[in-house]
């Protein structure tokens, strides 16, 4: 799927990122779906759903008359999304390896949905467009997107995470990704053919700075683009390892207040117009 240079390392470290990620995300998440109106007995596609997490929270709004197809390119990511969804004992959710642009014809599903999906498409338009021939006329077509250039952190007030948020949207930028993808939902579903809903959702996750799940957040992050970010020459190993590990940790732990766990996320859902 990641036909842009994806920015993240693959392999377990980032597969634990993806899956903390998660947790933080899940109720802005499950806002969006119940928005969109994926609801009981709903047959739903999982675009992108790497280590299962958004399939897992639409298998309980669908319950068990419904069902998730959860596809991604990443082989790994799919088997370790199978081992989750054995141990949770979840019926109503498969996983295959597939690029959801080009699926086999088959049936079609109730809803296509998407979590960080469209800005590592080299064509988000083209491929909600795709997406959207996978969906019966009338259904849904739901993304959570995120607005890089709208953060809620100053670098007066936390100049360390600020300029590493900077730092993550030039790693984006350089590998071909879309970081403001979010703010142009609206108007690349009503491109595609779509019926954008004109009330999209948006929100920042704001945690308290001195908790350990706010330098986990970004620390994860930084390790995970390290790669991208020496090989783009944004920054050497050694500068990023003590931005992170002296100047992120010693900011965050002197702060007494909140801060970003997230750029701004943009919650948009669509219709695909009936025949």
């Amino acid at each position: 799927m990641d036909d842009t240079d994806y920015a993240f390392r693959r392999g377990r470290g980032e597969y634990e990122r993806l899956i903390d990620q998660a947790e933080i995300f899940g109720p802005l998440t499950e806002r969006m779906l119940r928005g969109a109106g994926i609801g009981a007995g709903m047959h739903v596609l999982d675009i992108g759903c790497g280590a299962g997490d958004v399939s897992f929270l639409v298998s309980a709004l669908v319950g068990p008359e419904g069902s998730v197809t959860g596809v991604d390119v990443d082989g790994d990511a799919i088997a370790l999304a199978g081992q989750r969804r054995a141990a949770r004992g979840i019926t109503n959710v498969s996983f295959r390896q597939a690029d959801a642009r080009y699926l086999d014809p088959g049936r079609l599903f109730d809803a296509a949905v998407g979590r960080f999906v469209l800005m590592f498409m080299h064509d988000p338009t083209e491929a909600l467009r795709l997406f959207a021939e996978r969906v019966r006329p009338g259904g849904i077509l739901a993304f959570c997107e995120q607005a890089a250039s709208v953060t809620a952190t100053s670098a007066a007030q936390q100049p360390a995470l600020a300029a590493l948020l900077a730092l993550f949207t030039s790693v984006f930028q350089r590998s071909g990704a879309w970081p403001d993808i979010g703010t142009e939902l609206h108007s690349r579903m009503r491109d595609a053919g779509l019926q954008p809903c004109p009330r999209p959702l948006a929100e920042f996750v704001l945690h308290p700075a001195h908790d350990t799940l706010t330098y986990r957040r970004w620390a994860q992050f930084a390790r995970s683009m390290l790669p991208k970010i020496v090989e783009y020459g944004l920054g050497t190993e050694e500068e990023i390892r003590h931005s992170v590990e002296h100047d992120l940790r010693d900011e965050l732990l002197a702060a007494t207040g909140l801060v970003p766990l997230s750029w701004l996320m943009i919650s948009q859902w669509a219709r695909f117009p009936a025949q």
